[in-house]
C-alpha cells in the first residue's frame, strides 16, 4: 500500500520534498560554512583562517546584555583570538612564498 494511503493524504508529496531539501541544505551548510575558504589550504592554514573569520565576527557583535557578553567572551576563547596576530603573523612567514595562502588569510578577514 502506498504511504499516502497509509497517512490518508494528509501532506501531499512535492511540499514534503521541498521541505526535505531545503533541510539537507540547511545540514549541509551548517557542517563548515568556510569549507570554500578553506579548501585545499594546508591545515595549519584553514585553522587559522577559521579563526580569523570567526574572530572578526565575534569581535564586531554588540555585547547587549550579559548573557551575550558571556557567549562572546566564550567565543573569543575558544577560537584564541588573544594570539590570532601572532600565529596569522607566523603563517605568513612560513607561506611567504604562497600566493594562496596569503589570499585566504586576507579573505578569512573579510568573512
Amino acid at each position: 500500500m502506498p504511504l499516502s494511503k497509509r497517512i490518508g493524504n494528509e501532506m501531499p508529496r512535492l511540499p514534503l520534498f521541498i521541505v526535505l531539501i531545503l533541510f539537507a541544505t540547511a545540514v549541509r551548510a551548517e557542517v563548515d560554512p568556510f569549507a570554500d575558504l578553506k579548501k585545499g589550504q594546508p591545515k595549519d592554514v584553514a585553522v587559522v583562517a577559521e579563526r580569523i573569520a570567526m574572530c572578526t565576527h565575534f569581535s564586531g557583535e554588540e555585547p547587549y546584555d550579559a548573557a551575550r557578553q558571556k557567549e562572546i567572551a566564550a567565543a573569543m576563547r575558544k577560537y584564541k583570538c588573544e594570539s590570532l596576530d601572532k600565529d596569522e603573523a607566523a603563517l605568513k612567514k612560513r607561506y611567504k612564498d604562497n600566493p594562496a595562502v596569503l589570499d585566504v588569510l586576507q579573505k578569512a578577514h573579510e568573512w
